[in-house]
């Protein structure tokens, strides 16, 4: 299953429940709906389905030797009850109340056996109304409330995502009462997450914002926005062309730098762009390192197939780190006058430039004026200055 879709066409009134599982949990119960799907449509009248752990442990990286964990997860996922169809959606659906989303559970010599609640087998396992969740994206997703919100975006992918009030969203997130009741830490904690991780992911062809309204002081609704993405490439022989190469880029590459010589998109050379374990590709300014948005990658991406020579990490020079380091930074100017007293004026570096291995400053007065200095200076030399 190594491909960039792993489709599951999941029920609507499954998709919309109360989250009160983990993210390992959801992911399990997503990828065991898969496997058992296969198996009905080969078979209708089968209901009990096998999955080894070492499946599922290695699709989702929880680790190869994670035996223990992996079973006290799907055991307490085996007896949480969630309610269904919150958004109510399916409005055909006469599926209410509160499932345990898997049933007979038994996991014996690493092998899960198990089987759906016969109330809602049919609706799980031959939807009518349904999302098709990608588990290649599940699997790169780490918070709980990401999946959950991923999962509801694609459920309405075609359609408006409802407004709704804050406490029907809550429960889709499966928080509890006290859990984050400041809006101020449910926004940090569980919206912004959720939209960040989702906003951030290559393999998604969507991104989401979201408004909220108020009555008085109070947060009372949220509605969630889906802008689908929209590539440019241009079809044909040079776009297969182009794909080939990627992927094998994506294979050399792979959890690896890829370069940091990009100036001509206006990225400097400390900016470092990798490719990470999951093949999508990021960068990293000063230690800190972000998947790139669809939109952004694929410029990138485009830019290294027409110039494949940029494809090298270039050391940094003093002038590089003089433009990095050291713009913004403020030296005092101490002055005697004629009667004695001192005038102190402060000095800002706004760029360098460079002749002869020596560095010339734009310096900026506090009255806003700007000017060359007519010395040069050598690296060690502007090191070794006094900022303020």
């Amino acid at each position: 299953m190594n491909t960039n879709e792993i489709i599951i066409d999941k029920d609507s009134s499954s998709i919309q429940i109360s989250n009160k599982i983990t993210a390992i949990q959801r992911k399990s119960y997503n990828y065991m709906l898969k496997i058992a799907k296969n198996e009905f449509k080969k078979n209708p009248d089968k209901q009990i389905f096998t999955i080894s752990a070492d499946e599922l442990l290695v699709f989702f990286d929880i680790g190869s030797e994670n035996y223990s964990r992996l079973r006290k997860e799907l055991e307490i996922l085996n007896r949480t009850q969630v309610r269904y169809n919150i958004l109510k959606k399916n409005r055909k659906s006469k599926i209410h109340g509160a499932f345990t989303l898997i049933s007979e559970f038994e996991y014996e010599r690493g092998v899960i056996t198990y089987s759906f609640p016969n109330k809602i087998r049919d609706m799980i396992l031959n939807p009518k109304m349904f999302g098709k969740i990608n588990l290649v994206v599940i699997k790169s997703l780490r918070s709980r409330y990401s999946i959950a919100l991923y999962e509801l975006a694609e459920d309405y992918l075609n359609a408006q995502i409802p407004k709704m009030t804050m406490e029907k969203f809550r429960e889709l997130m499966g928080l509890e009462e006290e859990q984050y009741y400041k809006f101020s830490m449910l926004k940090k904690r569980v919206i912004d997450v959720a939209v960040d991780e989702i906003n951030d992911r290559e393999n998604i062809n969507f991104t989401i914002t979201y408004e909220l309204e108020r009555a008085g002081q109070k947060i009372t609704h949220i509605k969630f926005i889906v802008h689908k993405k929209e590539h440019t490439f241009q079809t044909g022989e040079k776009e297969k062309n182009f794909y080939r190469w990627k992927n094998q880029i994506v294979k050399d590459y792979r959890d690896k730098p890829l370069c940091n010589n990009l100036t001509e998109l206006k990225y400097f050379k400390w900016t470092l762009f990798f490719i990470d374990k999951n093949g999508f590709i990021g960068k990293e300014v000063e230690g800190d390192r972000k998947i790139l948005e669809k939109e952004e990658a694929f410029k990138i991406w485009q830019f290294l197939f027409e110039n494949p020579k940029k494809i090298e990490v270039v050391p940094l020079t003093n002038f590089d780190v003089l433009r990095r380091d050291f713009r913004g930074k403020k030296i005092e100017q101490v002055t005697t006058t004629v009667l004695g007293s001192r005038v102190v004026t402060i000095f800002e570096f706004k760029e360098f430039k460079e002749e002869d291995g020596r560095f010339f400053i734009e310096i900026e007065q506090e009255d806003g004026t700007k000017f060359w200095t007519k010395k040069s200076f050598l690296f060690e030399e502007i090191l070794g200055m006094g900022f303020v």
